[in-house]
């Protein structure tokens, strides 16, 4: 056995950090490679034997004494206080390996400080000082602006565990209200689409009577539509018996007409049932006028059937029961077509309501503005806070991309990532913009990512990465696509998400078929990115990047083959840290892309275990991905012994693919490759706790998520549903 396998054995799993899991593998990959330019050295590194903590190590007594020198300069006795310790080199744990390696040196650092953070970063700061380089990828103590960044990223990526430890870290910042944290379990909840959980919160009906804004309220809107109405509607029952029935009005009064016209097909459907059971003939015409789908106009056509034509309001007294109702959109037009004094504070109480600066907001504010001018209105204490408020929302309205790109170079705009978040999906999409519009639309986020927005930026990646993702293949420049990459690259804290994030970015440029000086950049930016994060934690990273190159369009493929064997070859490096999956996809990947990696014997025993559950199963899989049932069935067939592996890439909703779904034991949604419709029709009979939503690329992101459904879930849950 060499020393760095030794040194791993000897450092155990890392799992058992938590949080600080992958620090602690970049601090000992770090110390790794410096001890073998200067193996009569020291190092720092936490042993898996007792007391459990760091260890000083080393092969002499001199390195002992550098080694301490040097700890008790950054640690101190506030923080830690060196004790020796003696070595058995009969043990057969840590110490019987370190013999081995002739390390005959050990002193335990008993830990005085109470944060177990505090002294890991002395420690980092330690180590890099003396190998003259920063060996922390991130900051240790990651900003309440980076942990919402990670947030949201790991949202884009499905990837909610990483989601709710972000959001679980940034609660112990204290940065952020009581409102807003519940603002933030909606949307975690929302993105994972877990509607049940959303619809359970016992704070709900509380919030249901606050001011929300728009995307909680997009979110709402949803949760009402698959947790209320949409059985009773596909039962075939009128908008007005499910309006009557669910007692809507009544229940979520306030929340049914907040969005005029939702973005997500759910919210227009709850929003055409609340337009018909209420008589509003102008908002079903809107509705059914925003839809571009016509299978989606139909069935909203069938759901506005005997919808009656809403009489002109323009009388205070019709405002008020308007209001009441909480129709807001009707209000503010009753309002602007008959302006009244009388009727100014329900008006502007109506666009605060929506959560969002629509067109007739600057329109109200300016009549209200008016009558106080003139001196027909005196606006009392609550008013004057709505006029101020309405102020903000009307000053922080953008009419697109690039008048919100141009203000957020040229001032400090604390609103900047509110705004894009609330307003862009209302805006042209980047695919409309001329080649000169993107270009000055990246220059101006780079210039803002360099100047006082950089937070703004930071907190707005997410629906960066999310609006240039979807219009990569058809923007006229890739100029703001390569600019949003570049902030990724450049992100201090180069976190699980933001890496997600990037690699997603990545493929859909790829499938594109990118010209071969495109495709070498981007080859070349990956490349030193995985270089900057290569460690035994951003395994599954590299083995994902790998699958992506070796299944998209390559016009230059030994460009791609010299970087597949890099992130193959580093990989395999950490041989004796990888899990029996891990070391198994390392060896197709391999075979698959020409570069054979051989696989050392290992014991599988506890993997094979997880496994075995798929022993005589009905593993399901919606994908459109191509030759995706021969692919999964190559990996899981060294795994285990699937009954069989069922593929449907129906594009719309069919019996096949609701037979499929209800049949399945464990059932796979590939959701970067899958039609909304057709996820529609699974979710009508599989509730989504049921499904596995893959947050990695390619087939082995597939695999990477039966492993942590399987791992994370009882067997007994799992018996046949048959």
């Amino acid at each position: 056995m060499n020393r760095a396998d030794a040194l791993r054995q000897a450092l155990g799993d890392t799992v058992r950090f938590g949080p600080m899991r992958e620090r602690i593998e970049v601090l000992f990959e770090t110390e790794a490679r410096a001890w073998t330019q200067r193996p009569d050295g020291w190092m720092v590194i936490p042993l898996e034997r007792k007391p459990a903590g760091f260890y000083l190590v080393s092969t002499d007594r001199e390195g002992q004494r550098r080694g301490q020198e040097v700890l008790d300069a950054f640690l101190g006795p506030a923080t830690a206080v060196l004790e020796p310790q003696t070595m058995s080199s009969d043990d057969g744990g840590a110490d019987g390996i370190l013999h081995s390696i002739g390390i005959r040196h050990l002193s335990y650092l008993r830990r005085t400080t109470e944060s177990m953070d505090d002294m890991l970063e002395r420690i980092e700061d330690a180590v890099a000082t003396v190998d003259g380089k920063d060996a922390r990828p991130r900051p240790v103590r990651p900003s309440h602006v980076d942990l919402l960044r990670d947030f949201r990223l790991a949202l884009l990526g499905h990837n909610g565990r990483a989601a709710e430890r972000a959001l679980e870290n940034l609660r112990l910042t204290g940065r952020l209200s009581a409102e807003n944290l519940r603002f933030l379990d909606v949307e975690l909840l929302g993105r994972l689409e877990r509607w049940k959980e959303l619809q359970a919160l016992p704070y709900l009906q509380e919030m249901l009577r606050a001011r929300r804004p728009r995307a909680v309220n997009e979110i709402l809107l949803q949760m009402l539509w698959w947790t209320e109405l949409a059985e009773r509607c596909i039962g075939g029952q009128s908008a007005d018996e499910v309006y009557a029935q669910v007692e809507l009005g009544a229940r979520f009064g306030t929340l049914l007409n907040a969005v005029d016209i939702p973005i997500t097909e759910a919210g227009r459907s709850v929003a055409i049932v609340t337009a018909t059971a209420q008589g509003d003939r102008g908002r079903v015409e809107r509705l059914l006028g925003a839809v571009a789908v016509d299978g989606e106009r139909e069935r909203l056509e069938r759901l506005a059937a005997g919808a009656d034509t809403v009489a002109h309001v323009s009388a205070v007294h019709s405002i008020q029961d308007l209001f009441d109702q909480a129709q807001y959109g009707a209000v503010t037009r009753a309002f602007l077509e008959a302006p009244d004094p009388a009727a100014a504070d329900l008006a502007v109480q109506a666009v605060l309501e929506a959560g969002e600066a629509n067109e007739s907001a600057p329109a109200v504010l300016s009549a209200v503005r008016g009558f106080e001018a003139e001196g027909r209105l005196r606006p009392n204490r609550r008013l004057q806070r709505d006029l101020s408020e309405l102020d903000r929302l009307v000053d922080g309205t953008c009419g697109g991309w690039v008048e919100w790109s141009a203000r957020l170079a040229r001032e400090r705009w604390p609103d900047a990532d509110h705004v894009l978040r609330s307003q862009h999906t209302q805006w042209a999409g980047l695919e409309t913009l001329s080649e000169p519009d993107l270009q000055h639309l990246a220059n101006q986020v780079l210039a803002a990512w360099g100047g006082d927005n950089k937070e703004q930026v930071k907190r707005a990646l997410d629906v960066l990465c999310r609006s240039v993702a979807e219009a990569v293949d058809t923007m006229r420049s890739d100029a703001f696509f390569d600019t949003v990459l570049i902030l990724l690259a450049d992100q201090p804290n180069l976190s699980e998400p933001v890496r997600d994030a990037y690699l997603l970015l990545v493929k859909r440029f790829l499938a594109c078929g990118p010209a071969e000086s495109d495709y070498q950049e981007r080859l070349s930016e990956t490349s030193r990115l995985w270089t900057l994060i290569a460690s035994p934690a951003a395994v599954d990273w590299g083995l994902s990047l790998v699958d992506v190159l070796l299944y998209a369009p390559c016009p230059e493929p030994a460009a791609r083959l010299a970087v597949i064997s890099e992130v193959l070859g580093t990989c395999q490096s950490f041989e004796q840290r990888l899990s029996a999956r891990q070391q198994l996809e390392l060896e197709v990947l391999g075979d698959e892309a020409g570069v054979p990696v051989r696989r050392a014997p290992t014991d599988t025993s506890d993997a094979g275990s997880v496994w075995k559950r798929l022993d005589g199963a009905v593993v399901g899989l919606y994908s459109l991905q191509p030759r995706a049932q021969a692919l999964l069935a190559n990996r899981l067939s060294r795994l285990c012994h699937p009954k069989k592996i069922d593929v449907n890439s129906d594009k719309v909703a069919t019996a096949s693919l609701r037979a499929l779904a209800e049949r399945a034991d464990y059932l796979i949604v590939d959701i970067w490759h899958a039609k909304h419709a057709a996820t529609d029709a699974i979710d009508e009979v599989r509730p989504k706790s049921e499904q596995i939503m893959p947050r990695g690329q390619g087939i082995t992101g597939l695999v990477q998520a039966l492993e942590e459904h399987l791992s994370a879930t009882d067997g007994a849950a799992h018996a046949v549903r048959r």
